[in-house]
């Protein structure tokens, strides 16, 4: 009888120690907390991959990487461009008594065909009055709706100081996300419901000047004036594009720069007998420049046909 009476006893003493084994277990703060800890640990571990967020870099390139896929975008703009320029050329302005100074507002909306052709409607305001007009830019050439007469004309290059200096181009901006010097991560905000990175960059001009050179859209005359301008003053961009697609939603160009007025038209095209003659030697222009392009229906269908020139 001792023998069952053992075996029993040792069965329930194992059970019994079982069971207070696992209620000081479970009753000890310091192993409950080992254990979440642990528990943390490895659901970490295996959610690292995914929660880890991007660098300024990485979000820049994919955005960039996004811009190549796009087909097409519409646009709409608004931008002031602040230009102070010396005593003798105030004359000209019909100005007197010290420096002359110029201000150009522009609004203007249109489309865009990626990645060398757009249409936009752009109204300027300056000095008083106000100037509606069209461009074009398709295959390299820059088609122009005379505001006074109404009619088309073509020219390979800017024929207007101010265009170089201020006109937006929105077939660029990809550019100025591949080649940055810099990037301040401005943080994550809201644009027409979508949660975008907002950074600012600060151009690389040596590489911005290359790859604009090996853009059909772009002639010698405005590669050579937008490098004289790169090259005399600052230039900050601010991109606002979506965290999750990347699609650039907003850009702010912001410029201030001084340039010799005879250097600049000289790279225009100008001859030299023109731009003495209407021009003092070393006259210089100062101009403080922002331009902002709201990006959206990305991959509408657009259709920008070439204008008939007479």
């Amino acid at each position: 009888m001792h023998g069952p009476f053992r075996l029993r006893s040792r069965l329930v003493g194992d059970a019994e120690g079982i069971v207070e084994t696992t209620r000081i277990y479970s009753a000890s703060p310091v192993k409950r907390i080992l254990a979440s800890l642990l528990t943390i640990v490895a659901l970490t571990a295996c959610a690292s991959p995914l929660a880890k967020p991007e660098t300024p870099q990485q979000a820049l390139s994919a955005a960039a990487q996004r811009a190549s896929q796009l087909k097409s975008a519409k646009f709409d703009l608004q931008g002031h461009v602040a230009m102070t320029f010396p005593p003798q050329m105030a004359t000209l302005f019909g100005q007197s008594g010290g420096n002359g100074t110029l201000a150009v507002d522009l609004s203007g909306n249109g489309e865009a065909q990626f990645p060398d052709r757009y249409h936009m409607t752009v109204n300027a305001k300056m000095a008083g009055f106000s100037i509606a007009t069209e461009v074009i830019v398709a295959n390299g050439k820059a088609y122009v709706r005379n505001p006074l007469t109404q009619k088309w004309e073509v020219s390979t290059q800017s024929s207007s100081l101010t265009d170089q200096l201020g006109q937006p181009d929105p077939l660029s901006y990809d550019q100025y996300l591949k080649n940055v010097k810099s990037v301040k991560d401005l943080g994550d905000t809201t644009l027409g419901g979508t949660t975008v990175h907002h950074y600012q960059l600060t151009p690389d001009k040596d590489k911005l000047i290359a790859s604009l050179s090996k853009r059909a859209s772009t002639s010698p005359q405005a590669l050579a004036a937008v490098k004289q301008v790169l090259d005399s003053g600052t230039m900050t961009v601010d991109v606002w594009f979506g965290k999750d697609d990347h699609l650039v939603r907003r850009v702010s160009i912001n410029a201030d720069y001084s340039v010799d007025l005879n250097q600049l038209l000289g790279s225009l095209g100008a001859s030299a007998a023109t731009s003495s003659s209407s021009l003092p030697a070393g006259a210089t222009i100062h101009a403080v420049a922002t331009v902002v392009i709201n990006y959206h229906d990305f991959d509408a269908p657009v259709t920008i046909s070439i204008p008939t020139v007479p």
